[in-house]
């Protein structure tokens, strides 16, 4: 059977941040393809891991490298266009949502992407939303649309690697549990779920990192 390809590796990570230690020789690793399920309580820093890989962050000292290249200022613009990220505010912007996916595929980095209407209409359907919402303002719409929204835009941008945090927390039961199916049912993608949410734990095809105890669950 063929190894799995290392495409993120922490090698020996050292933050300090407002004089706490958030990672201290931290060393973690997600092949090409893996599901994995991040958990831990609130302000201990799971946030920080995804901050790293995208650059927002720089560690005091250590490696991170991302499909063999080692993340740093002059690559990090080319890496963060291999990657879909939602963050738990889901912070879309302003404006019609339809003007707004618009806006997002206008983007450098995205314009080489693109979708039929079909795929849209679909993407909507499946995860249980209304083609009118396109029609709608942005803050005309909840939480949990706004979530599963963010969602289908990610999905369209047909990026190898996923980065969500907290992406399930507005959901309600039935529809958590159809974002998360439909996440981890393609296996070829790349996924790193923050999470405080045990359902995405319970999946069987996914990874499970204690974030507090810095190690993998058995």
């Amino acid at each position: 059977m063929t190894q799995s390809k290392q495409l993120i590796t922490f090698k020996n990570i050292c933050l300090n941040f407002k004089n706490k230690n958030i990672f201290e020789n931290f060393n973690f690793v997600i092949n090409s393809g893996e599901k994995v399920v991040v958990f831990g309580k609130s302000g201990t820093g799971k946030s920080t891991l995804l901050n790293l890989i995208l650059g927002f962050k720089q560690a005091d000292s250590g490696q991170i490298i991302f499909n063999d290249q080692e993340i740093n200022s002059q690559n990090i613009f080319e890496i963060r266009k291999q990657i879909a990220y939602i963050d738990q505010d889901v912070m879309m912007g302003e404006g019609k949502v339809e003007k707004i996916i618009a806006e997002y595929f206008s983007f450098v980095a995205n314009s080489q992407k693109q979708f039929t209407a079909t795929e849209m209409t679909e993407l909507l359907e499946t995860f249980g939303l209304d083609s009118n919402i396109l029609k709608k303002d942005i803050g005309q719409i909840s939480g949990g649309e706004k979530q599963r929204l963010a969602v289908v835009v990610a999905l369209l941008l047909k990026r190898p690697v996923m980065i969500l945090d907290e992406i399930t927390s507005s959901l309600d039961p039935a529809s958590k549990t159809i974002v998360i199916k439909e996440l981890l049912k393609n296996s070829q993608s790349t996924i790193l779920i923050i999470t405080h949410d045990e359902e995405w734990q319970h999946q069987k095809n996914v990874r499970i990192f204690d974030f507090k105890e810095k190690k993998w669950k058995q």
